[in-house]
């Protein structure tokens, strides 16, 4: 369209305003400044009106519809909004759409300065003989819409709205200065973005969509003539989307526009009559606003997580308000990581293994290594705020409502109203890690017995009926004994390296194994990985220093974690130490069609050497059952029998809570993590949550879940862990202990160069009672690391049979000590 030039000057402009302002007090009677106020009006403001127009004309900022989509950038998830709007410029609309607002709006838009004043003196006259014309031409329009939309009070919006002389007089004075700083061009477009065409669609976009589910490139005769016939009448609308209400009245504003266009000779009559003998042929797409409206149910959840997460970038805003107020009315496309298709098929597998009916949450997590991408988050639940059929709560708080079927809680990611769920034998995967860290390679061994008598200390207060026989002992008038952790079933072994104690889960080798780095250390290499426990006493435990005494526990998970935070710590073990915080984007791009790369960039770091992290991996491979190259596994991992078939490079591990209060397998590949649980999450130290029954779904949909999410990808192998974290590096001997004194025994290793302790409690061993036989742990260790001395219960002890007739004694004439 050529742009007009326009021969204006204040004087003109202000006799103008002064004739309309007398006209229309005069036709009135009810002026809304006497002539001599509305001259000075004139005469002080007329020039100011051209060069002082209010920012929010001269450079409007209207709030436009963000719209999130998967991964694929096609599949939409959802959109955010405070109102259903997105900015287009004009050669992207049709030029019949454009026809038919100015046929149904201002057929004299190119030829007036802002203001038809012919328009409204008829309009006055016709209003005095009781008609109801309107003269606001589509600048004037443009104003009044531009001002509402960037009111930021209500008394604004009524200035900018109210059925006054004075706001027309100032609306006019206005129009006319818009004329002077702007084309017609840049009116126009501004005109479209901006009109209201009912059920929340502000703007030609978002009612090109609304109604038709096209872009407005592609809008009809009929199908503009339609929408041309909203900017005065919304209303007409009023429930058609819905298949409601009647269609009469938008059909005939429609052919009334059709006919109007005929007349302005933008269509031919052949073309209007064509149009006028089709039905509205409405065809909407649906609306999807926040969360609880996404196109598939099962996305909410991620969703949910997606909107925490913009809420926490202090890259969006200042505050959390500020940032989901830009998000709502920024106008982005967000292209997140979720993976429509996997997120789908976990969700079907979930269903699969249990209903959506039960207290106990079935979920699953996907991430990816070295990006920190959220791909999946399901669970069996349904993402909704009804929540009035729900069933009873599993810990009989009847004041609120459980959280099965339907609930808006998140259960993956974690809140105040749920922080998670006991991490039970995946946390041992941290004590593992510090231990490497620390410099005790993989062979390192030490003794797993069925029951062990560690150093921890439990109070009378805290004590269970199975510690009160474990080494109890007064101090100060309180029963005090030390915690005594058992093996699942009681089993024991002979001294185990970290491939056997990982990949066999043994509790009372990892307690040890925490007793010799410290419960903070493993608690700093649980952070540095991702985990961060919410609202948990470890952290004031950390910082006071009290933790090593107080927290023996935290090896064997009672502490609360969350799938996301679980899929996250093991994705930083896949991907050789680099840690990535969650990320559920890949692409944030702005409403002016420029990426912003740092809002989606990976926030990453080394938590752990390439070498520790790998060695980890090394023994988590012996959890499911991959005995490759460079890993020295014994026993039966505990998830081979669910991965023999896997096919790729794996590790993981299983993970019950004290008194099955939850179960977790997590899995993983170079490229792929998956944590998959079972809780409940009205009650998450419940007991007895997880039932054999419910394990097996959990290790069964984990891995069927991570299969999905690797099909497609490239397979990529583990480095196989260095000989330096195999066998050490600088490591100091630990003298042998054969029956003897154990404070001679303790001297014997402390000379050694180490930190000696007499362990807590005596062990099954052939010597006799009260005898030292052994260190935890044996072989060799770093210089200076804290060893102990087991001492004996005596139970395998013989007494030396004495010489029957015939038989001489041993050598020396002395009889040997029995030994087994």
């Amino acid at each position: 369209m050529e742009t007009l030039k326009r021969d204006r000057s204040p004087l003109r402009d202000g006799i103008a305003l002064l004739i309309c302002g007398v006209l229309a007090g005069v036709l009135a009677a009810a002026a809304a400044f006497p002539l001599v106020g509305l001259g000075g009006l004139v005469a002080e403001n007329s020039v100011d009106s051209f060069e002082s127009l209010p920012t929010e004309l001269t450079k409007p900022t209207l709030p436009q519809t963000t719209y999130v989509y998967a991964s694929d950038g096609e599949t939409l998830i959802t959109s955010f909004y405070e109102e259903n709007r997105r900015e287009v410029s004009l050669d992207e609309v049709s030029p019949v759409m454009i026809d038919a607002l100015l046929a149904a709006e201002d057929s004299k838009f190119y030829e007036h300065n802002g203001v038809d004043w012919a328009g409204i003196i008829r309009a006055a006259v016709a209003n005095q003989g009781g008609d109801s014309q309107g003269a606001s031409t589509l600048t004037m329009q443009f104003v009044r819409n531009t001002l509402i939309y960037s009111a930021s009070t209500i008394d604004e919006v009524i200035a900018a709205s109210e059925d006054t002389y004075e706001r027309k007089l100032r609306e006019a004075r206005y129009a006319m200065g818009i004329e002077e700083t702007m084309s017609k061009e840049e009116i126009l477009e501004g005109y479209l973005n901006v009109i209201y065409l009912g059920n929340q669609a502000y703007g030609v976009h978002a009612g090109s969509y609304t109604y038709f589910n096209k872009p407005p490139s592609e809008l009809t005769a009929a199908e503009a003539a339609t929408l041309a016939s909203l900017p005065k009448f919304p209303s007409y609308a009023d429930g058609l989307l819905d298949g409601e209400g009647d269609d009469g009245q938008i059909v005939d504003r429609r052919n009334w526009i059709l006919d109007r266009m005929v007349g302005l000779g933008t269509l031919t009559q052949a073309e209007a009559d064509e149009a006028k003998a089709q039905p509205l042929g409405l065809n909407p797409r649906p609306v999807r606003s926040e969360c609880v409206d996404v196109a598939t149910p099962n996305w909410g959840f991620f969703c949910d997580y997606f909107k925490e997460w913009w809420g926490n970038q202090e890259a969006f805003g200042e505050t959390e308000r500020d940032r989901m107020s830009l998000l709502k009315r920024g106008g982005f496309k967000i292209v997140t990581s979720l993976d429509a298709e996997l997120q789908n098929k976990a969700t079907e597998k979930l269903a699969d293994e249990v209903g959506v009916d039960i207290p106990e949450a079935l979920g699953s997590v996907t991430i990816t290594p070295g990006t920190g991408h959220v791909r999946a988050m399901a669970v069996n639940r349904e993402y909704s705020l009804d929540q009035t059929e729900n069933g009873p709560r599993s810990d009989g708080d009847d004041s609120r409502p459980s959280n099965y079927p339907a609930t808006t809680i998140p259960l993956l990611s974690g809140s105040e109203e749920v922080n998670g769920y006991p991490g039970g034998s995946t946390f041992k995967m941290f004590t593992m890690l510090a231990a490497l860290d620390k410099g005790y390679p993989l062979e390192t061994r030490i003794p797993s017995p069925g029951r062990y008598a560690s150093q921890y200390l439990m109070s009378g207060s805290s004590l269970s009926e199975s510690d009160s026989d474990c080494q109890p002992f007064s101090r100060d008038g309180e029963q005090w004994a030390h915690w005594c952790p058992t093996n699942d079933g009681n089993w024991s072994s002979a001294p185990l390296n970290m491939w056997g104690m990982f990949g066999r889960s043994s509790n009372t080798a990892f307690v040890r194994l925490q007793e010799m780095v410290g419960v903070s250390a493993a608690y700093e290499a649980a952070v540095a990985s991702g985990v961060d426990f919410y609202n948990s006493p470890l952290n004031k435990a950390y910082e006071d220093g009290t933790i090593d005494e107080s927290q023996g526990t935290f090896t064997l998970g009672l502490h609360s974690t969350t799938p996301l935070e679980m899929a996250e710590s093991y994705a930083t073990v896949a991907a050789g130490g680099l840690h990535c915080e969650p990320l559920p984007v890949m692409k944030v791009i702005g409403s002016d069609g420029k990426e912003l790369p740092d809002a989606a960039a990976p926030q990453c770091n080394q938590a752990f050497p390439e070498e520790v992290a790998y060695a980890a991996v090394s023994a988590g491979r012996c959890v499911v059952g991959q005995n490759a190259d460079g890993t020295q596994c014994s026993g039966t991992g505990t998830a081979a029998r669910y991965t023999g078939d896997f096919g790729r490079p794996l590790f993981g591990k299983t993970g019950t809570a004290d008194s099955n209060r939850s179960y977790w397998f997590i899995g993983s590949t170079p490229n792929a993590t998956t944590a998959t649980f079972v809780g409940d999450p009205d009650a998450t130290h419940r007991s007895n949550v997880a039932t054999s029954s419910l394990k097996d779904s959990v290790k069964s949909a984990g891995v069927a879940i991570l299969k999905d999410a690797v099909s497609g990808l490239d397979e990529a192998n583990f480095p196989k862990p260095t000989n330096d974290m195999v066998n050490g590096k600088n490591l100091v001997s630990i003298p042998s202990i054969d029956c003897m004194d154990p404070d001679d025994a303790r001297s014997r290793v402390a000379g050694a160069g180490f930190e000696a302790s007499i362990a807590s409690g005596q062990y099954d061993s052939d010597c006799k009672e009260g005898e030292a036989f052994s260190t935890t742990p044996t072989g060799s260790a770093p210089k200076g690391a804290p060893v102990y001395i087991l001492v004996s219960n005596g139970a395998d002890y013989k007494e030396a049979e004495e010489p029957g007739e015939g038989e001489s004694p041993g050598p020396g004439g002395e009889t040997p000590p029995g030994r087994d």
